[in-house]
């Protein structure tokens, strides 16, 4: 990643960077072109467990009010899931 891209990110990321070291957590950003190679490439990363999702808590499609207090709120430690089946 050239100099500039490393430069901005790290002051968009300051926030975030500070945020995960009060709890001990680590965060990555993936970029990925949404097309179908890009999308295909992701799946794989997830689905060959090279990274995991964070989840918070999954919560029933009647449940979505539940589930928007709690993103509200804050505090989340991770992904916040609506399960729709």
């Amino acid at each position: 990643m050239g100099l500039v891209k490393q430069v901005l990110f790290s002051a968009a990321g300051g926030k975030y960077d500070r945020m995960a070291a009060k709890r001990g957590q680590k965060y990555f950003f993936i970029f990925v072109h949404e097309d179908g190679n890009g999308l295909e490439e992701i799946s794989r990363i997830f689905e060959d467990r090279k990274i995991e999702a964070s989840v918070d808590e999954v919560f029933d499609l009647d449940s979505v009010n539940d589930a928007l207090k709690k993103i509200a709120k804050g505090g989340s430690r991770g992904k916040t899931v609506l399960r729709i089946s």
